[in-house]
């Protein structure tokens, strides 16, 4: 069966002044979330080409943005070294997850609603966060790369890392 593949672009997102380094859409694909060099997470309605909320707290680029399963969370990682935990309705940064040594890659949920945020580093490592708990600290480390982790795919107890 063909893929039915657009033929032209539908609409430009603007707001981020310099590189974007992230796109997602949100689990329903209703909308969109956008991250960059200017440090700046946007939320967006893609089919009207809006902006609907910025995120605002990294202090470095953003490289990368995830979204949880229901749309209320989201998390994002870059040069700060930390991995953002935000309300996606506030706004606000529900926690800053610690522990990379180097600029953080990539970003991602996993588990039953949600419930661990996984990142990737260029210190070789992989983090998993436990959103339920009140720790700031990983609940496992994975030091197995012998490179900087800058991918990342979970499929049920499986990560795959690149």
């Amino acid at each position: 069966a063909a893929l039915d593949l657009p033929a032209s672009q539908a609409t430009t997102l603007k707001g981020h002044t310099g590189p974007v380094l992230a796109v997602r859409y949100n689990s329903d694909g209703n909308y969109c979330l956008t991250c960059g060099q200017d440090r700046i997470i946007k939320l967006w309605n893609p089919v009207k080409g809006l902006c609907v909320k910025t995120y605002l707290g990294h202090g470095h680029e953003v490289f990368d943005v995830g979204v949880s399963s229901d749309n209320s969370r989201i998390a994002s990682c870059g040069g700060d070294k930390n991995v953002f935990y935000w309300d996606v309705a506030t706004g606000q940064i529900i926690r800053k997850f610690r522990g990379h040594d180097l600029k953080v890659n990539a970003v991602l949920f996993a588990g039953e609603e949600s419930s661990v945020v996984i990142s990737g580093s260029y210190d070789k490592t992989v983090r998993i966060f436990d959103c339920r708990s009140r720790s700031y600290d990983a609940m496992q480390v994975m030091s197995e790369a012998t490179d900087s982790v800058t991918s990342m795919a979970v499929r049920g107890h499986e990560i795959l890392t690149g």
